[in-house]
């Protein structure tokens, strides 16, 4: 199996080798590594010209220890009294340090600051503000957090890993005396899980469908045998109050974006019914996107589902308690995350908590309205049953479509639809931040976000468009459509924007390219559909001073000035 491959600098204040190890061995990926000597953190910084920097990176990884980089810190662990302005300072110039390297990779990974050595603090001075080294090592990171609040730094979270390797088994003594490495193989695996973590989502490469049964899984007791009076939720009851604080764990996910669903083997009428009754439920029917609730095979139903709301099977974890129904949907649809529930509930959540497959690097507004836009849709599928036209369906939808310059606001959900769209994407071209930002920054460069809404709701940024321009031609490089919004006519208006746009300013063709992959046939059909493919059926040529496409009534908002916005 070909692994993937990931190009990483590491730069650290202490023996960083166990971790190169490890990293080496990983399975999954194959980690182009460049080190730099450990404990020369702030000379490889400053410069520029560091053998490190040759080559741009994927991630740059710095992780240092507060006593190794803070003079004013490490007299803390002397017991020595400390001035906080001093300590300040010494804090910010060396974030000033890692913003001067955002240029060398896509992302910055710092770990947030912990001691190298486990230390005990005296019992009454630990949250000292002139002598504690608690207090201080919140301090310090505090500031981190305030100095790299930068859209290519992230602060990755090392207490975690503490926590869950507890500290005796995240420190090595004897590795620190003999190596100066202080931390174990265990701890940095874990760190290694959250780095990898972090990259797949920062690719959109996350789940996006959290399907659930519903008996002994989202509360305790069989609802259709006791009746929804009787489920253990909440209450003076510590297996209800468990179910009760999953729920609200599943709760969090969906306001993060993840969409919720059900596949639960029951009576719809008993489960609804438990669900909208029960006084303890933290889950409400409106939030879940669909659910199918029979007698059925669950893995018929998964599918079914996952086809309705028109997503891959690749994006969907089931959590079931039941083994037989979990090894079911396992051998059916292998393409699904099917994790095994703990045996006990009181477990359920903390479970939920450490799956990493729901983690992003970033949460736009359109992913904390996911679940919204899905029933909106849901909505608006069922008044096109009820139009035999299309056109008449548009009409009654009363869309309208909104076209903006990229600006700071629009800029991160663009990002993320050009990285995560596959079937309505004319190139499939993925990009960094760092390359992005300098792409629309160039002088002949144009890109445009589009947004919808219509009487059932605002579907949010839903397609991006983006133009380079060459004297008297333009060259059509981005055509970015969800394709939960295809077949609405808002692509042949978003050509005909374009068109609009490239007559204005007297430019005579638009020449584009489509580049296929395995997904994006899609797109294909709409060129043919536009009848404008040439014999190779790859290139293509747009007219501006051509007859105007056929769009039926939709209101179109274009931005006020066309012309470039500063980003």
């Amino acid at each position: 199996m070909k692994k993937n491959k990931i190009s990483i600098n590491i730069i650290s204040s202490f023996n960083h080798s166990n971790l190169v190890g490890l990293l080496k061995n990983n399975k999954s990926y194959d980690f182009e590594i460049n080190e730099a000597d450990f404990n020369q953190v702030f000379q490889v910084l400053s410069n520029p010209k560091n053998k490190i920097w040759k080559k741009r990176s994927n991630i740059s990884l710095v992780w240092v220890t507060p006593e190794d980089v803070f003079p004013e810190f490490k007299k803390l662990i002397l017991n020595e009294k400390i001035d906080h302005n001093i300590l300040k300072e010494q804090v910010i110039s060396f974030c000033s340090h890692l913003k001067s390297i955002e240029k060398n990779s896509d992302f910055v990974l710092i770990p947030n600051l912990i001691l190298k050595q486990p230390i005990e603090s005296n019992i009454a001075l630990g949250y000292s503000k002139n002598r504690g080294l608690d207090y201080n090592l919140s301090f310090v990171n505090h500031i981190l957090s305030e100095q790299l609040d930068e859209k290519k730094i992230y602060l990755l979270n090392s207490n975690k890993w503490l926590s869950n390797c507890g500290v005796k088994n995240s420190y090595n003594s004897k590795l620190w005396y003999l190596m100066k490495c202080p931390f174990s193989n265990d701890f940095f695996k874990e760190a290694i899980s959250d780095i990898l973590n972090f990259y797949n989502s920062s690719l959109g490469l996350v789940k996006k469908l959290l399907i659930l049964d519903l008996d002994d899984t989202l509360w305790g007791g069989i609802v259709g045998e006791v009746g929804w009076k009787k489920l253990r939720i909440g209450g003076h009851d510590y297996i209800g109050e468990a179910f009760q604080d999953f729920q609200s764990r599943v709760k969090s996910l969906k306001n993060n974006g993840i969409l919720l669903a059900i596949a639960s083997k029951n009576e719809e009428s008993n489960a609804i019914e438990a669900i909208n009754k029960h006084p303890e439920m933290n889950l409400t029917i409106d939030d879940f996107v669909a659910y199918k609730i029979n007698w059925d095979d669950k893995a018929k139903n998964i599918a079914q589902m996952v086809k309705e709301l028109n997503l891959g099977l690749q994006s969907v974890v089931f959590l079931d308690d039941s083994p037989f129904e979990r090894e079911r949907v396992r051998e059916m649809l292998p393409e699904v995350y099917v994790p095994d529930l703990p045996k006990d509930p009181t477990e359920y959540s903390n479970f939920l908590s450490k799956l990493r497959c729901f983690d992003s690097a970033y949460v736009t507004e359109e992913d904390k309205k996911r679940s919204e836009l899905y029933k909106s849709e849901f909505k608006r599928k069922k008044l096109k049953q009820n139009n035999k036209s299309l056109s008449k369906w548009i009409e009654t939808l009363g869309l309208e479509i909104i076209i903006e310059n990229i600006n700071n606001k629009n800029s991160p959900r663009a990002l993320q639809l050009l990285n995560k769209t596959n079937q309505m994407n004319l190139s499939t071209r993925r990009m960094t931040e760092n390359e992005f930002q300098k792409w629309i920054g160039g002088r002949k460069n144009y890109l445009w976000t589009v947004r919808a809404k219509d009487k059932f709701g605002d579907y949010g940024i839903i397609g991006i468009l983006s133009i380079s321009i060459s004297e008297k031609d333009a060259y059509l490089v981005d055509f970015v459509l969800s394709c939960r919004v295809v077949g609405r006519f808002i692509e042949e208006t978003i050509i005909q924007f374009l068109k609009d746009f490239c007559r204005k300013k007297n430019i005579k063709k638009i020449n584009g390219t489509y580049i296929k992959t395995q997904k994006n046939t899609l797109c294909y059909q709409f060129l043919q559909k536009l009848k404008i493919l040439k014999k190779d059926k790859k290139s293509f040529i747009l007219l501006p001073n051509k007859e105007k496409i056929n769009i039926p009534n939709i209101k179109i908002v274009k931005p006020k000035m066309l012309e470039k916005a500063n980003v």
